[in-house]
């Protein structure tokens, strides 16, 4: 009986050492499982991720040497992401590019990989697309196609409709030494140059945008240091009232760089806004033109001058951009109504939200905001309805031949005369000659502001300051 007991005691140890040895194993196999799934798995989106891909287009790329193949890699980055992820939260972000995420599997083949690099970049592995170059571009191109219209559709999360696009870039490999590395960087150049070229598109890398990719690289280096090294400066061109007073001055920014001398701003400006160097040369000019407001307080003939600076849209668009500008002018000490941001209607016409709340909060502070080149783009005076436009500056276009050509005077006449019901002030750019001056005050009055080359030149602070007391018969 008591051998019995002890069989039985035996027995039901071991069977519970095989129960927790089954479960053990089960949840190792389980934590494998999953171990081995993040590993390989983008966690938002279930995608693949950059590891995993990168293993398979080593692999694609040694198939098609061998086998004469063609292959490619596709990246994808969404437009203007940024902007919907800093004002609908990245809760919704993330839901965007799971549901994106979704589509873009739905159009691609079985075989074909599609990973997730991070952030909203998205890349495609196309692999055994046959011998021929040209029917691999025509294969690639339809892809591209689907990928952008599926993209483009409208994407509902939380009960709100989101407008994307995404832009393209394809890098073909073949049976030629290629760099897994090149490859990538070759997808993600063409990818910038469809950002550069507008966004919305597919662009195939060839050799001319690593050129160009490369020249934008060198500027870029080159305003950096151009910055830390203050090769940049500003010259101020003076506002003139009806009574030929001096009202205050619009800084442009100058750069003389150490190798290549003075650079225009037209050359560098526009790229500056593509690679977002903007932003630090912006918040240079701002606290530049502080200091000068500091400076002008701080004597009796230049303590009532108003500054007029450009901003662009990259700058206005950029999270918190008017806390900063708050922050900047009030520890510099200088009163905002005193200060202008002059923008263009480009910005305008992108309608965002958090612009308007933007304007709004920087107008209550006090900073007036003008809008430049009035006249040459679509000008809707809805934008006089919905923005706090304290100034229209109207373009120089419509002043270079306005003492003899009426429907340039027409124009300027009706500008004044909205701008007026509105409670707008006028400022007429590219006055260069008197007979000029002479139609705009016949026109506009003595109410009318003017700027351009018979006032005065664009000159340094100090020769601009200089330029004033000769003319006030002071010092």
């Amino acid at each position: 009986m008591r051998e019995k007991i002890k069989k039985q005691i035996l027995h039901n140890l071991l069977l519970e050492v095989s129960k927790r040895y089954d479960y053990v194993m089960a949840q190792n196999t389980r934590i494998f499982e999953e171990t081995s799934y993040k590993a390989i798995h983008d966690e938002l989106t279930g995608l693949y991720n950059r590891f995993y891909f990168i293993e398979q287009l080593k692999k694609a790329v040694a198939f098609a040497k061998r086998h004469d193949n063609y292959g490619a890699v596709i990246f994808i980055d969404l437009d203007n992401f940024k902007v919907i992820n800093d004002t609908a939260g990245h809760k919704a972000g993330d839901t965007l590019l799971q549901l994106i995420a979704k589509k873009l599997r739905a159009i691609l083949r079985e075989e074909d990989l599609l990973a997730r690099f991070g952030g909203d970049e998205f890349v495609i592995l196309v692999d055994n697309i046959g011998e021929d170059q040209q029917r691999a571009v025509d294969i690639l191109q339809k892809i591209s196609d689907k990928l952008l219209a599926s993209v483009s559709y409208g994407h509902i999360v939380d009960q709100k409709v989101y407008q994307i696009t995404a832009s393209i870039g394809i890098a073909l490999f073949h049976d030629h030494a290629m760099d897994i590395d090149d490859i990538l960087r070759y997808a993600d150049s063409a990818m910038y140059e469809a950002k550069r070229k507008g966004k919305s598109r597919a662009i195939f890398f060839n050799p001319l945008i690593e050129e160009q990719l490369q020249r934008r690289f060198l500027m870029e280096t080159s305003i950096r240091q151009g910055i830390e090294e203050e090769e940049f400066f500003l010259v101020y061109q003076p506002q003139v009232d009806g009574e030929g007073k001096v009202m205050g001055a619009e800084a442009l920014i100058r750069w003389n760089n150490a190798e290549r001398g003075v650079i225009s701003p037209g050359e560098f400006i526009p790229f500056a806004e593509e690679s977002r160097m903007i932003i630090p040369i912006g918040e240079w000019i701002l606290h530049e033109a502080c200091r000068t407001l500091r400076r002008w307080e701080e004597d009796p003939l230049l303590r009532g001058l108003k500054l007029s600076i450009n901003c662009s849209a990259i700058e206005f668009m950029e999270p918190g951009f008017d806390q900063k500008v708050i922050q900047v002018v009030t520890a510099h000490g200088v009163s905002p109504k005193r200060l202008t941001f002059e923008i263009t209607e480009s910005l305008l016409m992108m309608h965002h939200t958090s612009l308007t709340s933007v304007m709004r909060r920087l107008n209550a502070f006090g900073i007036s905001i003008a809008l430049d080149d009035f006249g040459t783009g679509y000008s809707s005076l809805a934008y006089l309805k919905n923005f706090p436009i304290g100034t229209l500056k109207i373009d120089r276009s419509f002043i270079e031949d306005i003492f003899f050509d009426t429907s340039d005077q027409a124009l300027v006449r009706a500008i004044i005369s909205v701008a007026k019901d509105f409670g707008i002030e006028v400022v007429a750019e590219g006055v260069e000659k008197p007979e000029q001056e002479t139609a705009l005050r016949e026109i506009g009055g003595k109410d009318l502001i003017v700027q351009g080359y018979l006032y005065g030149k664009p000159l340094p602070l100090p020769a601009f300051e200089e330029a004033l007391f000769k003319e006030s018969g002071s010092r």
